[in-house]
């Protein structure tokens, strides 16, 4: 058998196909105000002292839609230019080149992308359609002078009307979005849509970039002024603006920064210490974006748990929010489970359990054993000593009070029941009795019943329930015991839907029990008027049962004297 005799390897290079070069010059923008950004960043660094934008969305009456760029720049000059430069794809930038964003040489593919092309430079003249021609293009020399560059594409598609851009107005808006904050003036339609940051007032500024915090409701980032990305604010903490002043290292696409880009570190950074700065200032509330934001840092070791450690972070499945200090001095079991379940809020209202709200585990990407989750979130489980106060002992203690919230709701029984007058005692009549004549209701019914689960139910419309047993643990006779009842009534008049099974307390509930507890016919401001109505009637029943009493004694007196007919009158 003869044996192959092995040869020295070749070095070979890859090939693009004309049909990626193609698929990239069509999808590589998104949306048409994209190609727009392009055209302004290509125009302001060929040094243009402004960039015109016009779109006619009804070309000369005849319902097509034709846009025009046009900039004073240096355009190309030659030839040769024009070959390296709008010719061919990805050409590498010389260093005596104006860079601003240039970093693919691809942009101009995404002007192609929407419509016929014509471009006009110096004495040149380019028209592309790749609908049409694919990746030729016609060239003509020797035209009729042009200053810097014009581009004239005929849209294959009318933006205006539709899905995104339902008006004009709608289109000058993302545009302006786009280009908000570039040096270079900008005009849509003559209309100047751009703010040099120069001009602006922002809450702090660097030598790599400029900050406004605390508004909008995401962190909007600006590459040199063109817009970049959204940072949720989830996980940015708060909503804002951030503009750098060098330019960042962005996808293919330019929709997201490189993690390695080191100015965006920078800028990462004052957001984060913004934030942190904000959290550890006392007697503030915090909202749900901050919270998370909060406790992703304490997560990441990039915030320290002595400074936030009294902050109200974890939501319970009432739908309050704890500090991480309270659960680690509660001493009390704890749990997770579904925000809203009423077996949870009994659980809490009895005072046997601290019930977190189990969303909190897929907030926090968390999926190990739910009894160190809190170790885990402070860092404790590692023994990070150098950002937790605590000892990992302590937070070990916590681990060892979870239990299972099945195991811990097993024995409350789900069924809810209405107790019938004839099954009432003397004082719980006269407490409803009471409670229904004051006019603060809006037309419920107040009722007493059983219920393992809650100390009050309703069906939102007509009628409220109130456990037997939680009553009798109030002294209605004592001002204190008549707010809670008053305050638990008014909790319930604030919702509106059924709660005999799961709900939530959420921003419309919480605005609801304010209109409640702040209005004209709020129940606790009946809370004197019941206690002076459950004395005038235990004092009224006394005396009801004196006079029937004593007609019952006259009723049998004229039986025995055989007065029938007085008899009959006292029956």
């Amino acid at each position: 058998m003869e044996v192959a005799t092995a040869t020295a390897p070749t070095t070979r290079k890859f090939k693009m196909h004309e049909k990626l070069l193609y698929d990239t010059i069509r999808r590589q923008a998104g949306t048409l105000e994209k190609a727009n950004v392009e055209a302004g960043m290509n125009s302001i660094e060929a040094g243009a002292s402004a960039f015109h934008i016009t779109l006619d969305d009804n070309y000369n009456g005849t319902g097509k839609a034709v846009m025009i760029f046009k900039d004073d720049g240096k355009g190309f000059k030659d030839e040769k230019e024009i070959e390296l430069f709008f010719e061919t794809f990805g050409q590498p930038h010389g260093e005596s080149e104006n860079v601003v964003w240039k970093q693919f040489r691809m942009g101009r593919g995404q002007i192609f992308a929407y419509g016929k092309n014509t471009w006009l430079t110096g004495t040149f003249k380019m028209v592309v359609d790749i609908k049409e021609w694919g990746l030729s293009y016609e060239f003509y020399k020797d035209q009729p002078y042009v200053d810097g560059c014009e581009i004239t594409v005929e849209l294959y598609d009318n933006p205006i009307g539709g899905y995104p851009y339902y008006s004009m107005e709608t289109y000058k808006e993302a545009i302006q979005q786009q280009l908000r904050f570039v040096e270079t003036p900008v005009y849509f339609n003559e209309e100047q849509i751009n703010t040099a940051p120069t001009d602006c007032q922002w809450d702090k500024k660097d030598g790599h970039g400029y900050y406004l915090f605390n508004v909008g409701t995401d962190m909007l980032v600006y590459n040199l002024g063109v817009f970049v990305m959204k940072i949720p604010a989830s996980k940015a903490g708060m909503g804002g603006i951030v503009v750098s002043r060098e330019m960042l290292e962005v996808n293919f696409a330019r929709n997201d920064v490189d993690s390695k880009c080191q100015i965006m570190q920078h800028l990462n950074s004052i957001i984060r210490d913004n934030r942190i700065k904000k959290t550890r200032q006392k007697r503030r509330q915090l909202n749900n974006w901050e919270r998370q934001a909060t406790m992703s840092d304490l997560r990441d070791g990039q915030q320290d748990l002595a400074d936030i450690k009294t902050l109200a972070l974890i939501r319970t499945a009432q739908g309050k929010h704890v500090s991480l200090d309270l659960i680690r001095k509660n001493g009390q079991q704890w749990c997770f489970a579904e925000l809203g379940s009423n077996l949870a809020d009994r659980l809490m209202e009895r005072g046997e359990a601290l019930v977190i709200d189990d969303n909190m585990l897929a907030t926090m990407n968390y999926t190990g054993e739910k009894s160190k989750f809190f170790s885990w979130l402070t860092g404790a489980e590692n023994d990070y000593s150098y950002r937790n106060d605590y000892s990992t002992n302590e937070w070990q203690k916590v681990e060892k009070l979870y239990t299972d919230f099945a195991t811990m709701s097993a024995g409350i029984s789900d069924h809810y029941t209405t107790s019938p007058d004839k099954k009432l005692t003397v004082v719980e009549r006269r407490i409803l009795k009471v409670l229904n004549n004051l006019n603060c209701w809006s037309g419920r019914v107040i009722n007493l019943g059983y219920s393992e689960r809650a100390a009050a139910w309703t069906n939102g419309m007509s009628y409220i329930t109130i456990d037997r047993n939680w009553l009798k643990s109030n002294h209605v006779t004592s001002g204190w015991g008549v707010n809670r009842i008053m305050l638990l009534l008014s909790h319930e008049m604030a919702h509106s839907c059924d709660t005999r099974g799961t709900h939530i307390h959420g921003p419309e509930f919480y605005e609801n029990q304010i209109r409640v507890l702040e209005g004209r016919y709020s129940p606790t401001a009946y809370n004197s008027s019941f206690l002076q109505s459950m004395e005038s009637s235990k004092i009224a029943e006394k005396q009801a049962k004196i006079i029937a009493r004593e007609q019952k004694a006259e009723a049998k007196v004229a039986q025995k004297l055989g007065l029938t007919g007085v008899a009959a009158s006292h029956k």
